[in-house]
């Protein structure tokens, strides 16, 4: 792998990435709330791009994230190659690979997945319930519980991935306490870092898109 390496990350995965990032990979945390707007996420993670380019300094730029609701469609480097995990976002990630999210989809499609990471930042239908969320922080609380009831209403179960956390803790019983909340299947799915670990140490293999300089990311190429 090239010595002058970027990697530009979902805010979602950079706890997945910790004491494993090569020293040549310098690492730029993108904000995990652009997921809800794939445009936005499409052009700040261009614009990222563009600015790596500016000084000639990277040879690869690795993408933490997943297709992403397209967000990563479009994509271009002019002097770099762009390398992004082939999956839909970044629970597939995170469980593995998109053969194990596929997986998970025929068992329970109505799964909604908690992180550590979204757990940590407020997110998820728990958060809305209490008002802790940024999209219910405004609301009165039964106003804020109505709200996370329509968000979770068509889910059956949630999820909870552990990615070889060595303290489950407050983490489980957060995910626990949204299932009881809102009377759905809870089950702790065993996460995994090698997907992330082969984007930062290759090989960059069938289960990644490759992006040679000048090539946009197509839809196509997931």
């Amino acid at each position: 792998m090239a010595e002058k390496t970027a990697l530009l990350i979902c805010e979602a995965l950079t706890d997945e990435i910790a004491g494993r990032t090569p020293p040549h990979v310098e690492v730029h945390a993108i904000e995990m709330g652009l997921h809800d707007y794939p445009k936005k996420l499409n052009q700040e993670l261009q614009n990222a791009i563009n600015k790596l380019e500016q000084d000639d300094r990277y040879e690869i730029i690795l993408l933490g994230f997943g297709l992403c609701s397209e967000g990563v469609v479009g994509l271009q480097a002019s002097r770099a190659k762009l390398v992004v995990p082939r999956t839909d976002d970044c629970i597939a990630i995170l469980l593995g690979s998109m053969k194990a999210y596929r997986e998970q989809f025929q068992k329970a499609p109505g799964t909604y997945y908690y992180t550590k990471k979204n757990i940590d930042k407020a997110w998820g239908p728990l958060a809305m319930f209490l008002g802790q969320h940024e999209w219910t922080k405004k609301y009165d609380s039964e106003t804020a519980q109505w709200v996370a009831r329509e968000m979770i209403k068509n889910y059956t179960r949630i999820a909870f991935i552990n990615t070889s956390m060595l303290d489950l803790g407050a983490y489980e019983e957060h995910a626990r306490r949204a299932a009881g909340v809102f009377g759905l299947q809870y089950e702790l799915l065993s996460g995994t870092t090698s997907l992330l670990e082969s984007l930062l140490h290759g090989p960059w293999d069938e289960r990644f898109v490759v992006a040679e300089a000048g090539q946009r990311i197509s839809r196509s190429m997931f």
